[in-house]
């Protein structure tokens, strides 16, 4: 009897252990928080400022230029004849729309440059949630910030480990 007590208790500890360690261990990310709290994303976005900065110069200038070229067409358009004030108007048309053109472009051009890089960054986070999980023993991790994540503790969240993580992975 009391072998087979024995061999009871020792099958069901074998059950408890094995139940423990298939436990399932769960937690979430803000991917878009940790984008623009880690370092990388960081100096991405300063930049890609600076860069659409510099465009806006540039822009800014054109648009002056074609402004001039407007109150002139207004102040002189009076007195030239015909011909001069249509070629102005031309001239003027056609600088609208190729600042208008160039405006389209550059806002392409930032937005293409900006998902490409926060792409790249969002690849190196992943990569870095999927050794962390490893590492932790966790079986499922959420990203939280598409919003598909109703309600989770706040000791699940390791947005924050995940930040530190790609921070000194980049440093190396």
């Amino acid at each position: 009897m009391k072998k087979v007590f024995a061999v009871t208790l020792l099958a069901l500890f074998a059950f408890i252990a094995q139940a423990s360690a298939a436990e399932l261990r769960i937690a979430y990310a803000n991917l878009q928080r940790a984008l623009n709290e880690c370092e990388a994303g960081i100096r991405a976005k300063e930049e890609l400022k600076k860069e659409a900065q510099k465009l806006e110069a540039e822009l800014a200038a054109k648009q002056e230029e074609l402004k001039k070229l407007k109150e002139e067409i207004d102040k002189k358009g009076s007195v030239w004849n015909k011909e001069t004030r249509e070629a102005k108007q031309r001239e003027f048309q056609i600088k609208s729309q190729e600042l208008q053109k160039e405006f389209m472009r550059y806002s392409d051009e930032l937005n293409k440059k900006r998902s490409r890089r926060e792409g790249e960054i969002i690849r190196e986070l992943k990569k870095v949630i999927k050794e962390i999980a490893e590492k932790e023993g966790y079986s499922y991790v959420f990203e939280s910030s598409l919003g598909g994540l109703l309600y989770a503790p706040d000791e699940a969240d390791i947005t924050d480990e995940v930040i530190k993580a790609y921070n000194a992975r980049v440093k190396r």
